[in-house]
């Protein structure tokens, strides 16, 4: 059981935990992650303790009806670069209505998931119903950029979960920084700057998940220190080394466990040229990962040449380790002023975390910085997201501003999250918690 804290430490003879879960579904829908904490006291100073985690695969249905979704939202884009006098109405009505009962079938089935998966937390954090307050909800939704703005959709059926579990449900968070003129995210940051802020470093969090992403954290210096954090998605990661093992090997394996195919290769320098002519830095926040077709249509040209697929496995995974090297370099080289003069830590997250020659590699380059796990903090690097939607969901509640305006793009800081009341006992011990909340006060400064 591991304590974090904004500003203090637990205490003896505190309070009981007003007790908070998190359910996060992976951004390509395919793992699932839950987490239970407790919170003693109220504010942004409370110290906290990370009860149970438990993370495992979605069923490949859902994964595929998912993927189905987002293929509808590709088409459409395709169709905006097409001749717009084209008579398509007919069609478009016809997907519209399979979209929606796609939609409808996705919400249903992994609201069923999602229902299992609180049940077993509650088990295994040996909890009742009616001791959490409430759970939060988490996903990166359906989404589509038009000259009309963005639309966006959860993928969360609270109404559903409210109902089979008598469980207080908080979802949406990312559906209330779009109607506040954001992007819709990223919404994890401030959380996971509670949990790896520092006083005495500053620190950079490397996600190796599907994406390559980095998030820099300054050194916490005062309330105000997070609003310098900076979000950077650098290339495909995961979602590119296992699509070119699944491809490569022709379905017999769809993940490199440990990189031991990749170790097997050689890199192919005219191969790495073009990934580098591909990439692109400075890529902004992207909830579903930055996309891999480029960099997969280049390598498969070589497939079946006289290079063996080690040899492209290995190229990929010294593209996306020099790429991620770079980025930190030019990161460190006095790009941001609030890194002058400071150690930074650099840690380690993500599933690639496994992978040996992608970590080895990096780590050789960084010699000079020194890589620390995630779990070396207490944090399970397969649960993180879900720990830190349980801490979103306690935002919520006590009406703590969740947001960056800078990172999503929205006018101002505001809770994030939509309640869906369960039964009748808990929605009343929810209120009775939200009204015994006062809102801190705010100089004019301060709020602006």
């Amino acid at each position: 059981m591991q304590f974090f804290s904004f500003s203090g430490s637990l205490k003896k003879n505190e309070p009981v935990p007003r007790w908070f879960g998190g359910v996060s579904v992976s951004s390509g829908c395919r793992r699932i992650e839950t987490a239970m904490i407790g919170i003693h006291g109220r504010g942004s100073g409370a110290p906290l303790e990370i009860r149970k985690s438990i993370s495992y695969d979605i069923p490949t249905e859902i994964t595929a009806s998912y993927n189905s979704l987002q293929e509808y939202f590709t088409n459409r884009n395709t169709e905006q670069h097409n001749d717009h006098n084209s008579n398509n109405n007919i069609n478009d009505n016809v997907n519209f209505a399979e979209f929606c009962l796609l939609y409808q079938h996705v919400l249903r089935e992994l609201a069923s998931v999602e229902e299992e998966a609180i049940e077993e937390l509650l088990s295994e954090s040996h909890l009742s119903k009616n001791e959490v307050l409430a759970i939060g909800v988490y996903d990166s939704g359906v989404r589509y950029n038009s000259s009309e703005g963005l639309f966006y959709r959860s993928l969360c059926d609270a109404s559903f979960l409210a109902e089979q579990t008598g469980l207080n449900i908080v979802d949406s968070f990312s559906s209330q920084d779009v109607a506040a003129g954001g992007n819709g995210g990223p919404v994890l940051t401030l959380p996971s700057w509670v949990f790896l802020k520092s006083e005495l470093t500053a620190r950079i969090l490397l996600d190796l998940g599907r994406t390559a992403r980095l998030t820099i954290f300054p050194r916490s210096e005062n309330v105000f220190s997070f609003q310098k954090i900076i979000v950077r998605d650098i290339v495909p990661c995961g979602s590119f080394l296992d699509a070119l093992t699944y491809k490569l090997t022709q379905g017999k394996s769809s993940v490199d466990v440990g990189g031991r195919l990749t170790v097997q290769g050689c890199q192919i320098a005219s191969l790495l040229n073009e990934f580098r002519n591909i990439s692109r830095s400075g890529e902004v926040w992207n909830p579903l990962g930055l996309s891999v077709d480029s960099y997969l249509r280049t390598a498969f040209r070589l497939n079946g040449s006289e290079y063996s697929y080690q040899d492209i496995l290995c190229t990929a995974s010294c593209f996306i380790a020099e790429s991620i090297v770079s980025t930190v370099h030019q990161i460190l080289s006095g790009e941001m002023e609030f890194l002058h003069g400071l150690e930074t830590e650099i840690l380690v997250t993500g599933a690639c975390r496994m992978h040996g020659m992608l970590m080895n590699s990096i780590s050789n380059q960084l010699k000079q910085n020194r890589l620390t796990q995630v779990t070396d903090l207490g944090i399970l690097p397969e649960t993180f997201d879900a720990v830190c939607v349980a801490l979103l969901t306690v935002m919520a509640v006590d009406n703590i501003p969740s947001n960056i305006p800078s990172l999503t793009g929205c006018e101002t800081s505001k809770p994030l999250g939509r309640i869906t009341a369960g039964s009748t006992t808990n929605w009343r011990r929810l209120i009775q918690e939200m009204a015994n909340t006062k809102p801190a006060a705010r100089n004019i400064r301060s709020a602006m």
